[in-house]
């Protein structure tokens, strides 16, 4: 399997865009909204369709910009890695877990949680730590992006995951990934905001967020 982009265009549109995949379908990988701001992500340019969407609601288009995959990712080619007994990686590469090791298929789309950000790496380690002492069963993961600390709680012992992410492309990758690696009986995705799942029953709470959401839950 290749890597599923090349190139992204992304095109920043002035307003929220709602419902985006029922206006595009081919090459569309999704929408990203970010406040007042929306961002649609293409694997080939669509100016037109594009153009006929802001049209018809009224909003602007403020930039399109193109990006090769890789340097989206900071610039890293995204390979298999471990942390602990798990084997993290991407589909289109060919990871091997060795005995005693669980090997975890992520694409992490163009969200937040390749595993390769210093605060996600330590969140796994730590994570790891935890389930070598203790096997917290109910698991709330506040900002789950691609899924991967949520799908990382479950192959290390959780019962039941709460993956909650305010976005709806992080949303529907962590769906994808979730479904990929088998564990859909034992993790929920949900839309909504962090501080909406706060009070939720869990053994353990992971929150992958900047530092003003963190300081908000906490408050």
């Amino acid at each position: 399997m290749m890597i599923p982009y090349q190139n992204l265009y992304i095109y920043e549109i002035s307003g929220e865009v709602l419902n985006s995949k029922s206006f595009f379908k081919e090459d569309f990988i999704g929408c990203w909204n970010e406040g007042e701001i929306s961002f649609l992500f293409f694997s080939n340019p669509h100016d037109e369709e594009v153009k006929a969407l802001v049209d018809q609601k009224g909003l602007s288009l403020l930039s399109k910009n193109v990006l090769e995959y890789k340097a989206w990712q900071a610039g890293e080619e995204l390979k298999p890695f471990k942390v602990g007994n798990l084997v993290i990686c991407p589909p289109w590469e060919n990871g091997v877990a060795e005995e005693g090791e669980i090997l975890v298929h992520l694409d992490p789309c163009v969200v937040f949680g390749t595993g390769y950000h210093p605060t996600t790496r330590s969140c796994l380690k730590t994570l790891w730590e935890i389930y070598q002492k203790e096997r917290p069963k109910r698991v709330l993961d506040l900002g789950t992006g691609s899924g991967i600390l949520a799908l990382a709680a479950a192959k290390w012992g959780a019962d039941q995951v709460l993956a909650i992410d305010c976005n709806e492309l992080a949303v529907e990758t962590a769906l994808r990934n979730v479904a990929l690696n088998g564990e859909s009986h034992r993790i929920e995705v949900r839309q909504g905001r962090a501080e909406d799942f706060i009070e939720e029953e869990a053994d353990l709470i992971c929150a992958n967020l900047h530092i003003q959401a963190i300081e908000s839950l906490l408050s």
